[in-house]
């Protein structure tokens, strides 16, 4: 909890007049919206594991972004020398304590790396992430691809009465609770286009599920990406490719990175790629790559 309550501080400090450039006048959010994500992914070994982190919206009606915000973090020490600095000192403690614990959550580790822009006013969706070891890519496409169906069902998520609706989207079939009392279209993720805020949402294989913990009003200013240069336009279904074969069969290429480490150590991370022990059936949020 000490360490959630580390990051929400700095982000504070982060989103404070100042910390971008001032010539810039970013849209203002008109809600904050923090959802838990719980998963299942992939890790280099080819194995599955159960996660789950913090994901925030900053959203008003015309505009949104979705992202992780202890990646966020992360990612603006990357953005300076002193922050690079410091992110270095994490590292070299976080792989001392490793060698000493063996617990590979000592090592600082992104939640992901994805941010989600979504644009109204062009009806279009800009998603940047990693896509293999030491690959950035970003992309735009548009959102009307969508198409939802609305139930009769209905639900209170917390203490809003939603309404369900499903969709068929890249690959999979959601299902997704949406309240009316918040009449923005968004939602967790790439997942828009209704009548209301959504707030909770699922797909048929259980491997991915998105829920509200905390709604509020807010004017914090929507911030870009730190280091936006570090992204090469890209294809989706090439990041998505790109992706996987590092997911798959990156654990040698992990080894020789971390077993140089800038404190000098020389450390041998778990290698696990018998491919009959391999959770394959896990996937991304999107599929359709494999078409």
């Amino acid at each position: 909890m000490k360490h959630f309550c580390l990051i929400f501080a700095l982000l504070t400090l982060l989103y404070a007049p100042g910390a971008y450039a001032k010539s810039k006048d970013f849209p203002h959010a008109e809600v904050k919206v923090s959802y838990s994500y719980a998963h299942k992914r992939l890790k280099t070994d080819a194995k599955a594991y159960d996660d789950e982190y913090v994901m925030l919206l900053l959203a008003n009606s015309r505009y949104s972004k979705f992202f992780s915000p202890h990646t966020e973090y992360l990612d603006s020490l990357d953005s300076t020398p002193s922050g690079r600095a410091l992110s270095d000192r994490l590292l070299h403690e976080g792989i001392k304590k490793y060698i000493e614990t063996k617990d590979e959550s000592a090592i600082p580790a992104k939640n992901g790396s994805m941010y989600v822009f979504k644009s109204l006013d062009d009806s279009t969706v800009t998603v940047y992430d990693q896509a293999g070891m030491s690959e950035f890519g970003y992309y735009t496409e548009p959102l009307a691809e969508m198409r939802w169906e609305i139930g009769d069902s209905i639900k209170n998520v917390l203490n809003y009465e939603c309404v369900m609706a499903a969709t068929d989207y890249h690959g999979r079939h959601w299902t997704v609770w949406f309240t009316t009392d918040i009449p923005l279209q968004d939602g967790p993720w790439k997942l828009c286009g209704l009548p209301g805020l959504i707030l909770e949402a699922s797909d048929s294989s259980g491997q991915h599920h998105f829920i509200a913990t905390g709604i509020e009003a807010c004017d914090n200013p929507i911030m870009p990406i730190y280091n936006p240069k570090k992204y090469d336009r890209m294809k989706r279904r090439d990041m998505l490719k790109i992706g996987r074969s590092y997911l798959t069969n990156g654990a040698t290429m992990v080894n020789a990175l971390i077993s140089n480490t800038p404190g000098g150590e020389r450390i041998e991370m778990k290698n696990n790629n018998d491919s009959s022990q391999a959770d394959l059936h896990v996937d991304f949020l999107e599929t359709d790559y494999h078409e």
